[in-house]
């Protein structure tokens, strides 16, 4: 028996059948009951949720419908547009143009991975379903992808299957999680994945990124309407890659050295963000300046609602930014920790927005989390970020920390010749894996018409 909101019902069968409950018994709240009083709540409940309640725990369950279908190795046979329009009508589709994914386009796919066509990648949630080599390259041809981008997304997918990704809360969450993928190492570089101006509207990126978002489509399950709950949707999955070239002019490690890989492997990391982010544009030459400003816009970047604090954040940063950074003494991990000492909010301003704004109904009164948090770890008087005016009485005004240590990263990338810093608030999981290329790599690239891996080193 299952209790939820208006437009939740189709996400809850969907999910009890993935999970082996087909007839699920499900009950309706009518309306947002984040905004009823305690009144409109014990009357809805009352009226019309406990009836529906009792009727589903005593009236006969019906049968389920146990079928299972075999794949098929041909699902549909038409022109161009009637494939597409027949993948659409099925919801395979993002609504865009697809390649239709013929057998002998997924065969080419298959000649770059070393793994089986039906091995197990992944399972991912919600749907539990298996990804395979064949599925997930179906998806890719479909997105446009090139059979070179294999490894890519089947070490994608197996992040995206492990349960510390998470991907059974933001995959399907209100707040439109965006997953997004972070490609380092030579294949990078030897696949033209953007690392510079416009970096993720750049062809490769866009076309891996969407694979990606048709694979949570059609192998995880999350569609709109039934399972995918975006409120206002959610955009495109995205790709892009760091500038290690100018990472190794300024001594700064690439994102995956600094998770304990070496410089010559090549990796894939998962994360996602609520929204695009926030746009800081520093116009100082003084690095302390250029970092307070960077603490200022990562307490102003929640994961999601108003009231989160201690997300994970993603500061991008363009390369000529860093150079500036790094000229005045900042390491990475000291410019990291820096932005995090100074990145505190006024605990007053947070609890508002946190009961009021997100979680209120889970937190109770405001006097009650106000007095929790004032006395938090980490709240303390005396700590008011330097963007704050220092009024008669400011060393009494307690702040909290917006980050604590493990939650910010910088990834150098976008035009170098701008001066930007794109700050991201992130969620649920993050995780890195490494790519797993097929032995005969070099040999298959160069009939493709790319340099030999080894020329893409960063010792170059």
């Amino acid at each position: 028996m299952v209790v939820t909101a208006p437009g939740f019902d189709e996400q809850a069968r969907a999910v009890a059948t993935d999970q082996g409950v087909p007839s699920v018994q499900i009950a309706v709240y009518p309306g947002p009951f984040d905004i009823h009083s305690d009144e409109e709540l014990r009357k809805n409940s009352k009226s019309v949720v406990v009836p529906q309640v009792i009727q589903a725990l005593t009236r006969p369950i019906p049968a389920a419908d146990t079928n299972v279908g075999k794949r098929k190795e041909i699902a549909f046979t038409g022109t161009l547009d009637a494939v597409n329009r027949y993948f659409t009508d099925n919801k395979w589709s993002d609504g865009l143009a697809i390649i239709p994914p013929t057998v002998e386009r997924v065969q080419e796919f298959l000649k770059y991975t070393g793994y089986s066509p039906d091995e197990e990648i992944a399972v991912l949630p919600a749907a539990n379903l298996r990804a395979t080599p064949r599925n997930i390259a179906a998806n890719a041809v479909m997105a446009g992808c090139r059979p070179e981008h294999m490894p890519v997304l089947i070490a994608a997918v197996k992040i995206l299957g492990d349960p510390a990704t998470r991907l059974s809360m933001s995959g399907g969450s209100t707040h439109s999680f965006v997953h997004f993928y972070l490609v380092n190492g030579p294949l990078a570089r030897q696949l033209q994945i953007d690392h510079g101006q416009g970096l993720i509207a750049h062809s490769t990126n866009q076309v891996i990124g969407r694979a990606m978002g048709l694979i949570e489509r059609n192998i995880a399950g999350y569609r709109i309407k039934e399972s995918q709950m975006g409120t206002f949707g959610k955009t495109h999955s995205w790709v892009l890659a760091e500038d290690e070239a100018a990472l190794a002019k300024i001594g700064w490690s690439p994102y995956h050295v600094e998770k304990g890989f070496s410089n010559d492997t090549n990796t894939v990391a998962v994360a996602n963000s609520t929204v695009w982010g926030q746009n800081l544009i520093p116009a100082s030459s003084d690095p302390k300046t250029v970092m307070q400003l960077m603490a200022y816009g990562v307490t102003r970047g929640e994961m999601f609602a108003s009231g989160m604090i201690d997300s994970r954040r993603y500061l991008m940063v363009t390369p000529g930014v860093a150079q500036m950074l790094a000229a005045g003494g900042y390491t990475k991990n000291g410019l990291i920790e820096d932005v995090r000492v100074n990145a505190r909010r006024i605990t007053h301003e947070w609890v508002f927005s946190k009961v009021h704004g997100s979680f209120g109904r889970v937190l109770g009164s405001f006097e009650d989390e106000l007095a929790r948090s004032v006395t938090a770890p980490g709240a303390e008087k005396g700590k008011l970020p330097p963007w704050y005016p220092r009024v008669p009485g400011w060393e009494d005004i307690v702040t909290t920390p917006a980050s604590t240590r493990g939650k910010l990263q910088i990834i150098v990338c976008g035009d170098p010749n701008r001066n930007k810093v794109q700050i991201l608030a992130g969620g649920m999981g993050a995780g890195i894996n490494e790519i797993r290329l097929p032995s005969n790599w070099d040999e298959l690239m160069k009939k493709a018409g790319y340099r030999p891996l080894s020329e893409f080193s960063p010792r170059k």
